[in-house]
């Protein structure tokens, strides 16, 4: 397929699944609003329990918490209004970064399931279960994640590395941000391909290498996925919100592969 082919199933598919979603999947719409709230919850609760120890603990060691003094109290005052600051921004945007990602590992065996069902529903194939097929699934499924993840790692780590050396760090710069953006949509569009050729029993190296056939398509799916997520205060949960649907919307491009299963 061509670039441009790439991009107009990515956007054929997509807008196919609202339809199929809301008449046959509209309950779980629900499930990652609902995760996405215990998430938030757990992950502000942690910050201010470590905000409270790391607080005590700072003031404790620098003996300034039971000055009369009015500038040791000033001083307190300011360290504990920038050190509050501090861990609302980084937990705002550990949250803000990682929640869609957490959230997308937890719905797996529900965006499998919907895969699962969208296939029957295009196909009218039924999938009988069996226990043993399952555990292999979910092996692979580890082993695929892992291998994924290491990958995305060390590419994103090698291109910050590169950046900061002279010459060729000044050329690839400008362009580093592009890139880390398309590694992580490549890997995250890999997920939801691969619900189907997981089902399809496809090895973990024949979807590698199916993957990177289509990687625009990957790539296209990666990208609604990624780009959803970096939407200022919403985009950690439109981001798994829009996960269903682009878990229909790559189940029907796979379908028109017309691979063996």
């Amino acid at each position: 397929m061509l670039f441009l082919e790439f991009i107009a199933e990515n956007i054929s598919s997509f807008i196919k699944s609202f339809p199929l979603t809301f008449k046959h999947f509209k309950w779980f719409l629900l499930i990652p609003i609902l995760l996405y709230v215990i998430i938030l919850y757990i992950t502000f609760s942690i910050e201010s329990s470590i905000y409270q120890y790391t607080s005590e603990k700072i003031f404790s060691y620098l003996n300034i918490s039971n000055e009369d003094n009015w500038f040791f109290k000033a001083l307190q005052f300011l360290l504990q209004g920038i050190l509050f600051l501090l861990f609302k921004l980084v937990f705002f945007f550990v949250f803000y970064f990682i929640s869609g990602n957490i959230i997308l590992i937890i719905l797996s065996p529900v965006l499998s399931y919907i895969s699962e069902k969208s296939e029957k529903i295009i196909r009218n194939k039924t999938y009988n279960f069996n226990l043993s097929k399952l555990v292999k699934q979910i092996a692979r499924s580890i082993l695929l994640s892992l291998r994924n993840i290491t990958i995305q790692l060390l590419l994103i780590i090698g291109i910050i590395i590169i950046s900061f050396i002279p010459i060729i760090g000044w050329i690839i710069s400008p362009f580093s941000l592009v890139l880390i953006i398309l590694i992580n949509a490549y890997f995250l569009g890999f997920s939801f391909l691969d619900y189907s050729f997981e089902r399809k029993e496809l090895t973990i190296n024949q979807s590698i290498l199916i993957v990177r056939k289509n990687k625009g398509l990957a790539i296209g799916y990666g990208l609604i996925f990624y780009l959803t997520s970096l939407i200022p205060f919403i985009g950690g949960l439109l981001a798994p919100f829009f996960a269903i649907f682009i878990t229909v919307a790559a189940t029907i491009s796979v379908e028109k592969m017309k691979l063996h299963d």
